[in-house]
């Protein structure tokens, strides 16, 4: 005897609640596996990260993404708040195993540091360079920066850079050899305070002349919109080239902007983890980044003269 079309649909239903109750309960058994006191998973590699808010969280998860797009066995992501236990991280990541442990943001360095000194361990998402572990710093390849600038405006001479001295960095340094090769000199101005940064900014604007730059750091100063109004305004006026790691600062008018593709450092990084997995040599300290987007403001190149050929489309990710 057939089904008609009702009965059929009906048939269709039921199953299709008995293969949802199914799987819930699957997963759900799963669950209390992983949680239940004293079961061990291994798990090849394991990453730490922190609990933020968005847009920042955002960033961790492309991450996280990359990643996983190039390591190929078990990873488990465990999320760290800063209300968490050292102890209670501790037993999770010890319980999983693993041979290589990913820690994302200073923080987390230093505690896996202590709970875990006998796992290997890279760094990724911190700006500080003195760590001296393996991994990859947020601080963009100083050596790219110089080479987006030349390409751009060719005829630059001089690129100027204030910045607190005390805390020079792997970037800055990398960044003056290779211009030095370019025959650019990059002259570094010091500031350590937010008042000494609008000083040595007023006397640079004052004096800056054709064919010299501006590199605009990471800077405390900088969150003062009212000196990179001024900055951006006397660049304008003077047809200074000025390049940022902030893209917000080319919606402001600075020329172009470098700044982290968190996806393809992911990739860095997985592709860093098996290297070690397979007992093959990397470098043992933190690299600068050279996983990078580059944003471009068109009207403030047209204003300066640069002419983007089609050719040189490629080398920016966009162009506003």
């Amino acid at each position: 005897m057939s089904l008609d079309v009702m009965a059929l649909a009906r048939l269709f239903r039921y199953a299709a609640i008995i293969t949802r109750k199914t799987l819930v309960a699957s997963t759900y058994a799963l669950v209390l596996l992983v949680c239940a006191p004293g079961v061990s998973l291994a798990s090849g590699l394991v990453i730490l990260y922190p609990e933020v808010r968005q847009p920042y969280a955002r960033v961790y998860a492309d991450i996280i993404a990359g990643i996983n797009e190039t390591y190929p066995n078990t990873a488990t992501a465990i999320v760290v708040s800063t209300e968490e236990s050292p102890a209670n991280i501790q037993k999770s990541v010890l319980s999983l195993q693993p041979d290589v442990l990913i820690t994302l943001g200073e923080r987390n360095t230093r505690m896996a540091e202590k709970i875990a000194p006998n796992i290997p361990i890279l760094v990724g998402a911190v700006t500080r360079q003195d760590i001296n572990r393996p991994g990859i710093s947020m601080i963009p390849d100083g050596r790219l920066v110089i080479d987006k600038l030349l390409l751009l405006v060719p005829r630059s001479h001089t690129v100027h850079v204030v910045t607190n001295t005390a805390n020079k960095s792997l970037q800055m340094a990398l960044a003056e050899e290779y211009a030095a090769s370019k025959r650019v000199a990059l002259v570094v101005h010091s500031a350590s305070t937010v008042q000494a940064a609008a000083v040595e900014y007023k006397k640079l604007l004052d004096q800056i002349g054709e064919g010299e730059a501006i590199w605009l750091m990471q800077d405390k100063a900088l969150n003062d919109p009212t000196l990179l109004s001024q900055i951006l305004e006397t660049a304008w006026r003077k047809r200074i080239a000025v390049f940022s790691s902030n893209p917000t600062h080319v919606k402001r008018g600075a020329l172009f902007a470098i700044y982290p593709n968190n996806k393809t450092l992911g990739r860095s990084l997985g592709k860093l983890a098996v290297q070690h997995k397979m007992n093959r040599e990397i470098p043992q300290n933190i690299m600068p980044l050279r996983d990078l987007n580059t944003v471009v403001n068109g009207r403030t190149s047209r204003h300066l003269g640069v002419t983007i050929s089609r050719d040189m489309l490629s080398q920016f990710d966009n162009i506003l």
